[in-house]
C-alpha cells in the first residue's frame, strides 16, 4: 500500500507543478491574444496597447501602431492638455458692459454688450452651484438696472468674437448636427446651447407622434415632425437635422411607446443671438427699453471703450475637465479646444487648438504621426489616434506630476460617470481611471490601471468595425480586456 500510496502522492505532486508552471506563464500578452482570438473579433479592427507608467516600457499590445477612430477617448488629450497649458484653475469669465453714457434720469445713450468668453458652463446648472439660464438672465438685467440704466436707447449686443464664427468643425456629420451632443462651441454659450422637444407617445406602433411644446421658446424656430412610435423597449431613435444658423429643423426616427411625455433634446441654431434676444425680452418686462437684439462676430476696435457692469465667472478648469470626462460633454471640450487656440495663438478656432496641442506634444518628444485631430470631443469619424500613441501619451503626461490630481478628472470604472456600469462586479472596480468613447460599431476605451500587483500603467484599448448589433455587446467584450489588464499588470 506504502508503495501505490507513493506513486499517487508523486502523480499528485507532478500534476500541481505542471499547473503552477502554466499560470506561471499566462500573462498580460498570452491573455491579450487568447481573447483576441475569439470569433467576435474575426472582421473587427482591435488595437491595444499597455505601458508601465513608471519607466514608459510596453507591457502588452495588440496592433497597438493601427490608426483608428477613438471617439470620445479623445478627450482625455484635449482635456489634460488644456488643464497644463491653461492651467487647473483657470475661469472663463462672460462681461456685461456698455458704451455710450448714462443720462442724469438713468436713460442710456449707448449700447448693452454681453462679452462672451466661450464659457460652456454659463448658464448651465450641471455643475452645483452654477447659475441656471433664467435665473442668469434676471440676474444681468438686475445688475444693469443696479448700475444706474433705467432706459436703453441702443441694442442688446451678444459679443461672441472671442471664437471665430464656425461653431462646429467640418467634419461632423450631417445627421449630428441639430442634436445636443453636436450643439458646438460659440464665443458666446447658454444651457449647453440645446433646448428640448416633448412628444406625446401614447398612440399605437407606427403612428406618428405628435410634438406637445417645445422649451425654451427660439424665435423663428420651425419644426417639421416625422417621428414615429416603436414599441416601448427601443430607446431614442430620433434624429434632428439642421445645422448652425437654420431654423428649420426636420425631426426623424423613432421613440418609444409610453404614457409620458418624452423629451429629445436639439442644438440651438445660434446660442449667442438667442443669448441676446432673452436679455431683450428681460428688461422689456422691467420697460426698460432696448431698440433691437443682435450679435457681434468680429473683434471691436472700440472695445476697451467700453464700461463694465458686471461679470460672471465659471467654475475653475479642473472641475469643468471632471464634468466633461465623467459625462463626455461635447461642448465643453471643444470650447477648451478653442480657448487654446485664443490663448496661445491669438485664434479662437478649433484647427488654432489643435495647433496648440501638437507643439505641446512634440515638445513632449511624443512623434505626432499617429494622431489625426479633426475635432477636441471625438465626435468626428475622421479623428485617427493608434492605440500606442494614447497609451504614450498618458505616460509622458503624467511623468512627475501628482497621480491622485489627475485621476481626480478621469471616470472612476464601476463609479463614475459614463462607465459607472462596467466592472461593477470585479475587483478592478476603483483601480481604473478610464475615459469611453462610443460611436456606430465603435467603443474605445484610455487610461490608466492600478493592477493587481499595485504596479501602474497606461492603457488603451481601441475597438472599430464590431459585429455587435448593439454596444452592451461591445462593452461585455471589451470588460474582459479590461480586467485582464487589471490582473496581469
Amino acid at each position: 500500500m506504502n508503495k501505490y500510496l507513493f506513486i499517487i502522492q508523486l502523480l499528485f505532486l507532478y500534476s500541481y507543478t505542471s499547473m503552477c508552471r502554466q499560470n506561471t506563464n499566462i500573462n498580460l500578452q498570452n491573455a491579450i491574444d487568447q481573447i483576441a482570438q475569439k470569433p467576435f473579433y474575426k472582421h473587427a479592427s482591435l488595437g491595444i496597447s499597455v505601458r508601465d507608467l513608471t519607466n514608459g516600457e510596453l507591457k502588452a499590445s495588440l496592433d497597438k501602431d493601427r490608426m483608428l477612430m477613438p471617439a470620445s477617448s479623445l478627450k482625455l488629450i484635449t482635456t489634460l492638455i488644456g488643464c497644463e497649458l491653461l492651467s487647473p484653475e483657470f475661469r472663463f469669465e462672460t462681461n456685461v458692459s456698455y458704451d455710450g453714457v448714462i443720462e442724469n434720469d438713468g436713460t442710456l445713450k449707448g449700447n448693452i454688450y454681453i462679452e462672451g468668453s466661450g464659457d460652456p458652463t454659463l448658464g448651465s446648472n450641471r455643475i452645483p452651484g452654477n447659475m441656471d439660464a433664467e435665473t442668469l438672465f434676471k440676474q444681468i438685467v438686475t445688475d444693469i438696472r443696479a448700475c444706474g440704466i433705467l432706459c436703453i436707447e441702443g441694442n442688446i449686443i451678444a459679443d461672441e468674437s472671442v471664437f471665430n464664427s464656425f461653431p462646429i468643425s467640418p467634419s461632423w456629420q450631417w445627421n449630428d448636427l441639430g442634436n445636443y451632443y453636436a450643439a458646438g462651441a460659440w464665443g458666446l454659450n447658454v444651457n449647453e446651447n440645446e433646448y428640448s422637444i416633448y412628444y406625446n407617445r401614447s398612440g399605437p406602433i407606427g403612428s406618428v407622434s405628435k410634438i406637445v411644446y417645445f422649451e425654451p421658446f427660439v424665435p423663428n424656430l420651425e419644426l417639421s415632425n416625422e417621428v414615429t412610435i416603436d414599441s416601448s423597449n427601443t430607446g431614442d431613435n430620433s434624429y434632428i437635422f439642421g445645422g448652425p444658423y437654420y431654423y428649420g429643423k426636420r425631426v426623424v426616427g423613432t421613440i418609444p411607446q409610453g404614457r409620458n411625455l418624452y423629451k429629445i433634446k436639439g442644438s440651438l441654431p445660434d446660442p449667442p443671438l438667442y443669448f441676446a434676444y432673452r436679455i431683450f425680452e428681460e428688461l422689456a418686462k422691467r420697460d426698460m427699453g432696448g431698440h433691437h437684439f443682435q450679435t457681434q462676430y468680429h473683434p471691436s476696435n472700440t472695445k476697451s471703450a467700453r464700461k463694465k457692469i458686471s461679470s460672471y465667472l465659471s467654475p475653475q478648469l479642473k472641475t469643468i475637465v471632471r464634468y466633461t470626462n465623467d459625462y463626455s460633454i461635447n461642448i465643453y471640450c471643444e470650447s477648451i479646444l478653442k480657448t487654446l487656440g485664443f490663448k496661445k495663438r491669438n485664434s479662437g478656432a478649433g484647427s488654432d487648438g489643435i495647433e496648440v496641442i501638437n507643439a505641446y506634444l512634440k515638445a513632449k518628444g511624443l512623434d505626432t504621426a499617429p494622431l489625426h485631430m479633426e475635432d477636441g470631443s471625438g465626435l468626428s469619424s475622421r479623428n485617427l489616434m493608434s492605440p500606442d500613441f494614447m497609451a504614450e501619451f498618458l505616460q509622458v503626461y503624467l511623468a512627475g506630476k501628482d497621480i491622485g490630481s489627475i485621476v481626480n478628472m478621469i471616470p472612476l470604472a464601476g463609479e463614475r460617470g459614463t462607465v459607472k456600469n462596467i466592472l461593477s462586479q470585479s475587483k478592478a472596480k476603483g483601480n481604473i481611471w478610464l475615459k469611453s468613447g462610443s460611436m456606430d460599431k465603435t467603443l474605445t476605451y484610455a487610461g490608466i490601471c492600478k493592477g493587481a500587483s499595485g504596479r501602474f500603467t497606461s492603457f488603451s484599448v481601441f475597438l472599430n468595425a464590431s459585429p455587435a448589433k448593439k454596444n452592451k455587446e461591445n462593452k461585455i467584450e471589451l470588460e474582459k480586456i479590461l480586467e485582464a489588464i487589471y490582473r496581469f499588470s
